[in-house]
C-alpha cells in the first residue's frame, strides 16, 4: 500500500451505518483520519425501504465527514449474513476447497447458486483446519453495492463483519 493512500471503510449493520477513512503510513501502518456513524432511522415494518435508507445515511455521513467519493471496503452484518465455524479433519492442502465446498453446501441455508459466498482459514488445534464460512443472499449484494454507488462510493470489495474483524485484528497484531 502506497503512503497517503486513502482507505474507506463503510459499515453496514441491521441498524446503523459507520463510516472510516484511513490514511496508510510508513512500514505498512494506518491512521484513521475520519469517523461517522449514523442511524438507519428504519422502521421495522418498512424493511422494503431499507436500501433507500441506506444510500441516504451514507451521503449524510459522508457529507458531515467531509468524505469525498471513491471506493470503499464495505462491511456486511445483520441477519442477512449467514456465517458458521467449520472444523475439518486434517486433510491434504489440494483437497481443502473441495471439502469447504461440500461444508458450504451442507450448512448454508439457501441453495449454493444463490449465494456469494467464501471461507477463511483460521489457525486450529495441530492437525485440525478451523475454517469461517461466510455466505450471503447475492440479490442482497448487488442491492447494496446499487445503494452504496447511488451514495457516490464505489464497491471495491464486501466482507461479513465477523471477517473484517478478524482480518482488523490479524492485520494489527501479526
Amino acid at each position: 500500500m502506497a503512503k497517503g493512500q486513502r482507505i474507506l471503510a463503510l459499515d453496514v449493520g441491521a441498524s446503523t451505518v459507520k463510516i472510516a477513512e484511513f490514511t496508510s503510513l510508513k512500514a505498512g501502518t494506518i491512521e484513521l483520519t475520519n469517523f461517522g456513524v449514523s442511524s438507519l432511522g428504519l422502521d421495522p415494518a418498512h424493511e422494503g425501504d431499507r436500501l433507500v435508507h441506506i444510500t441516504a445515511t451514507v451521503k449524510e455521513l459522508m457529507q458531515e465527514c467531509g468524505i469525498k467519493p471513491g471506493p470503499a471496503l464495505i462491511s456486511v452484518s445483520g441477519q442477512s449474513v449467514f456465517s458458521r465455524f467449520v472444523k475439518l479433519p486434517p486433510v491434504d492442502k489440494d483437497k481443502v476447497y473441495q471439502i469447504i465446498l461440500y461444508e458450504a453446501q451442507q450448512n448454508v441455508p439457501f441453495p449454493i447458486n444463490e449465494v456469494v459466498w467464501d471461507y477463511q482459514l483460521i489457525g486450529g488445534a495441530e492437525g485440525d483446519i478451523d475454517v469461517m464460512l461466510a455466505a450471503i443472499k447475492a440479490d442482497i449484494i448487488v442491492g447494496l453495492s446499487d445503494a452504496v454507488e447511488q451514495a457516490g462510493l464505489i464497491t471495491d470489495l464486501v466482507d461479513v463483519a465477523p471477517m473484517a474483524l478478524y482480518n482488523c485484528f490479524r492485520y494489527s497484531y501479526p
